[in-house]
């Protein structure tokens, strides 16, 4: 795990020039790891060339168990949620002084939080998501952002 923050300069295009297919509103899909991290280094790039940015990370939980009173899926799905606001806390760190102009949303869904819907209301130009190796057309959430926005979906790592 790299602990070095995601510095917003690198990249950024020649003075008096824009991004090609500069984006205004940018979408970045972290998990904490070395995928995150690819995320995270393309939205900072568009970031810093003047597009909003949006962090969010993913909390499924399970469904409450009919039967066997006691434990089930509870405990679970409060350390998911943990999780998920530790990985919305390295994200913020990771990308420094860009973090203040982003926002951070934890997404919580059973049994899968409905980052499409929330995405396709949102309205975002760009969609960075982690690539999922050995996954057609780069994973899940890759796949139900294409079907549901307009956003060009990008994958990184």
């Amino acid at each position: 795990m790299s602990t070095g923050l995601i510095r917003a300069d690198v990249g950024r295009p020649p003075r008096g020039e824009e991004w090609p297919g500069r984006a205004d509103r940018v979408l970045a899909v972290y998990c904490e790891g070395r995928r995150g991290d690819a995320v995270l280094r393309e939205a900072a790039r568009l970031a810093a060339g003047g597009a909003e940015l949006a962090v969010v990370t993913l909390a499924p939980q399970a469904k409450p168990l009919r039967c066997c009173k006691g434990g089930g899926a509870g405990p679970y799905n409060c350390a998911v949620k943990d999780a998920a606001d530790d990985e919305l806390r390295v994200a913020r760190e990771r990308l420094g002084r860009l973090a203040a102009r982003a926002s951070f949303t934890k997404l919580v869904g059973t049994p899968w939080p409905p980052l499409a819907e929330w995405s396709a209301d949102q309205c975002f130009d760009v969609a960075i998501v982690p690539r999922e190796r050995f996954a057609h057309g780069g994973g899940k959430i890759a796949r139900e952002l294409r079907g549901a926005t307009t956003a060009d979906v990008r994958l990184a790592g």
